[in-house]
């Protein structure tokens, strides 16, 4: 894992006016995980805000999601961007992770040359995505619902290296988060194929993750961090040329796949009823698939009190 700088910094002077949030109680030190990801963008705001509270932040990115939620409960890092499917995978084997709102909404493609036309046309061949993610679990559920679970090779593949497998011809058909669909589809390798917001979860991909145990031990850093979040969100959401810039910046991208990217990245918090619905729905595909044999208690599992 590597240290992320705050590319950000600009986007969020207009923020930083706003009414301050919940102070701790003392000058803080707080890791934050995260990904290199169009999804994670609010992430990378959060120092800028939290410094006037004398709470020092600092972005540490892992490329893998259940190593991302894994090093939240064990206090390697104190909060997670983190895949929600993820982390219910952990806290239904009884490691100790709360879900405290919405990250993101979106954020991932399904994309493919344009001699794969129809589902039918990937027979026999090979589709990539990051084994254990929500794209994951959304395309097994779609391959389900067409008829194609078991006549479909899904490969393990991180999300920064399926463009160029695709280019090269190694794969059919590729599910990553953005900006890699929208670079293969900006370059001319690909085109939109399926865009997975069809299934019972919905947009549902990243929330923003905590332990029980820092819960308990900073109830008021952690909702300074949440509403922190609850900022960013909404300054991306209200424009997102700041994140566009990010993009470009952070993972050398032109801008045409940063604002595609940007187009099916859907900045916000919002965790009332639908939020918990879509998180339920979730685990009940997470059954189905029989990547958990129990879901997490959601009454524990879930604690939006500290977004207001």
């Amino acid at each position: 894992m590597i240290a992320r700088r705050n590319f950000l910094a600009a986007a969020t002077a207009a923020v930083l006016g706003a009414p301050a949030i919940g102070r701790a109680a003392m000058m803080t030190e707080i890791k934050i995980g995260s990904i290199l990801s169009a999804t994670t963008e609010a992430a990378e705001m959060l120092p800028a805000l939290l410094a006037p509270q004398g709470i020092k932040a600092e972005i540490v990115v892992f490329p893998n999601i259940t190593q991302r939620m894994q090093a939240v409960a064990s206090g390697d890092v104190q909060i997670g961007y983190g895949g929600i499917n993820a982390a219910i995978l952990l806290a239904a084997n009884g490691i100790g992770l709360t879900l405290l709102c919405n990250g993101t909404e979106g954020g991932w493609n399904m994309v493919a040359p344009p001699a794969i036309g129809k589902w039918a046309d990937l027979k026999g061949k090979t589709v990539a995505v990051q084994i254990g993610s929500t794209a994951d679990l959304a395309l097994r559920w779609k391959l389900k619902h067409v008829g194609l679970a078991n006549a479909i090779d899904v490969v393990n593949m991180n999300n920064n290296d399926m463009p160029t497998a695709l280019q090269r011809g190694d794969i059919a058909a590729i599910v990553p988060f953005e900006p890699y669909s929208a670079f293969a589809v900006v370059n001319g390798w690909a085109r939109p194929f399926w865009q997975p917001y069809d299934t019972p979860m919905h947009r549902l991909s990243l929330g923003v993750i905590a332990s029980p145990a820092l819960i308990a031990k900073q109830p008021e850093l952690v909702r300074a961090v949440v509403h922190a979040h609850v900022q960013a969100t909404k300054s991306l959401a209200a424009d997102n040329s700041a994140a566009a810039a990010a993009i470009i910046k952070t993972l050398n991208m032109p801008l045409p796949v940063a604002q595609a990217a940007l187009r099916n990245t859907f900045f916000t918090a919002d965790s009332g009823p639908a939020f918990r619905r879509d998180i339920e729905a979730l685990g009940a595909m997470m059954l189905e698939a029989g990547q958990v044999k129990k879901l997490p208690d959601w009454g524990t599992f879930i604690n939006t009190s500290f977004i207001t």
